[in-house]
């Protein structure tokens, strides 16, 4: 019995498959018989249960774009051992469509004495690619070796698969080792936590059951409560616990092998889990703010990815340095798997400060690491507030009086933080001022012109005269000055003699300022006959 289980090791695993793997995908059935392939090979609840595997599938030819239905036993002969009368053994088998198209069953029957199928019935379907797993199981009700089988009716290419069945029933004393269940499923486990199950073993037999050994493989999975020398009477049942603390996220396989005293050792448990775990990173990993005013912000965005399998949460959002917050960011902010979130890091410098100031965005976080630092780094400027006037001083000279004159002055900021204007005062007859008005701001290298008027009323030199604006830079002044004149009267007197020309009916006459051009007819309408 052991040569032929010995024979068959890298398939009984998958005969054992629990049914709850029915829909896994070939990808994750060829990683579990690559992962379980040293397990021993013979499982069963109850008996001996050796399987062999199924041959390879005829090659089927269609034409390129049609679909095909491919279906393959996990095993295509299983062997129960011997198994006490009234007492049962089971075994899991596990069809697989390799093909492109989705696989139905027509029907599934068994024959023999003593054999039985669950799992598996007409209708049932298993799209391409995918899995599922019936159980067979074997009862005696009497002493012998009976033989069977599993037939199976389907839309493959190969439309009829058989699988044989085999196994003896016996009445001499022995344990017979039960487990519920037969597979555990740990789901989703968070690294670092722990998912502990309880699994029974069952004698079902009629002789005491020793366990010879027991120990769990496979990464993150430990089991408790059942060691070498334990006994479980007959009829008797011994629980243990198998336990899954993930120390990465991802799936995970395992197994659990007990060594006893049972036709079927050694039984294996296999163990599938997942651990979750979010995985935070910043890009970029660090953030140099630049040159910030004192009074003003810089900004800079950073993207926050998740690549872990579960959401990532914040418990902790914090800035260190002076003059450092963020925005877009709390403890509230999730970001799912695969996902990504951007915020803001923001440098605003107050108080003065000048110079390179450091400091750091601090997340705490339930992903790995669970602590996240991003390096900030920024200069800060001291404020300056600097209003010039070029020229500073406006000199109108003589301007008659009655008349006006302008001139302009441009006013700078030099500084580099806004400046804005909070009055504009004129001093000096005959002056006035447009173009800058109290409340224009004016950032840093801006310009605005300054219109300066002068209209003067009265003859004589304006002393004192200036233009005053006041700012949050201070007070600017521009010296005016001026003188009026006043209007020259002037008359002249004209004569002429007659002119003694026949036909002459008048005279146009004419002024310039002028000697010899730019004379002006003084009498456009019509000639004067005399003065």
């Amino acid at each position: 019995m052991k040569t032929h289980a010995q024979q068959n090791r890298n398939h009984a695993i998958v005969a054992r498959v629990s049914s709850t793997w029915a829909n896994l995908n070939l990808r994750g059935i060829f990683g579990l018989l690559a992962a379980l392939a040293a397990l021993t090979s013979v499982i069963g609840l109850s008996g001996c249960a050796g399987v062999t595997s199924a041959a390879p599938a005829p090659a089927v030819t269609q034409p390129v774009g049609l679909s095909t239905v491919i279906l393959t036993p996990s095993a295509t002969t299983v062997s129960f051992g011997s198994v006490l009368i009234n007492s049962s053994a089971s075994s899991w088998v596990m069809l697989t469509n390799s093909g492109t198209a989705s696989a139905t069953i027509s029907s599934a029957s068994v024959s023999g004495t003593g054999f039985g199928i669950s799992g598996l019935t007409a209708g049932q379907v298993i799209a391409a690619g995918q899995s599922m797993s019936f159980n067979a199981q074997f009862a005696p009700t009497a002493t012998g070796t009976p033989s069977g089988a599993i037939t199976i009716v389907s839309n493959a290419s190969t439309s009829t698969l058989t699988i044989t069945l085999s196994g003896t029933g016996t009445s001499q004393p022995q344990a017979q080792i039960g487990i519920n269940p037969t597979s555990e499923s740990f789901g989703n486990v968070a690294v670092g936590a722990s998912n502990p199950q309880t699994i029974t073993l069952t004698n079902t037999g009629n002789q005491a059951l020793t366990i010879s050994a027991a120990s769990a493989s496979g990464t993150g999975y430990t089991m408790s409560g059942l060691s070498a020398g334990q006994v479980i009477n007959a009829g008797l049942s011994a629980n243990f616990t198998a336990t899954f603390t993930p120390t990465v996220g991802g799936s995970a396989v395992g197994s659990i092998s007990i060594t006893s005293n049972a036709p079927s050792s050694p039984s294996v448990i296999v163990l599938t889990g997942t651990g979750t775990q979010a995985l935070i990173a910043a890009n970029p990993t660090s953030a140099n703010l630049g040159s910030a005013v004192d009074g003003t912000s810089n900004s800079q965005s950073i993207v926050l990815s998740n690549a872990g399998n579960t959401t990532l949460t914040f418990s902790g959002v914090s800035t260190t340095g002076t003059g450092y917050s963020v925005t877009g960011l709390s403890t509230s902010t999730t970001i799912a798997a695969g996902g990504n979130v951007t915020f803001h890091a923001l440098f605003s410098p107050t108080g003065g400060a000048s110079g390179t100031v450091n400091g750091s965005i601090v997340l705490t976080t339930n992903g790995s690491p669970s602590q996240l630092t991003i390096p900030l780094t920024g200069v800060a400027v001291a404020a300056s507030t600097q209003l010039g006037a070029n020229p500073t001083s406006l000199s109108f000279g003589s301007v008659t009086d009655g008349s006006s004159s302008q001139m302009t002055s441009m006013l700078t900021n030099t500084g580099n933080s806004n400046i804005t204007i909070s009055s504009v005062t004129v001093t000096g007859a005959g002056f006035s001022a447009s173009g800058v008005a109290s409340g224009l701001v004016l950032q840093p290298t801006q310009t605005a012109t300054l219109t300066v008027t002068f209209a003067p009323t009265t003859a004589g030199a304006v002393s004192g005269a200036g233009v005053t604006i006041g700012s949050n830079a201070g007070s600017l002044g521009i010296t005016l000055s001026g003188t009026g004149t006043a209007v020259v009267q002037h008359s002249v007197s004209l004569t002429w003699g007659a002119s003694g020309s026949s036909g002459v009916i008048g005279y146009y006459v004419y002024e310039s300022t002028t000697s010899g051009s730019g004379y002006t007819k003084l009498n456009p309408s019509a000639p004067v006959s005399n003065l």
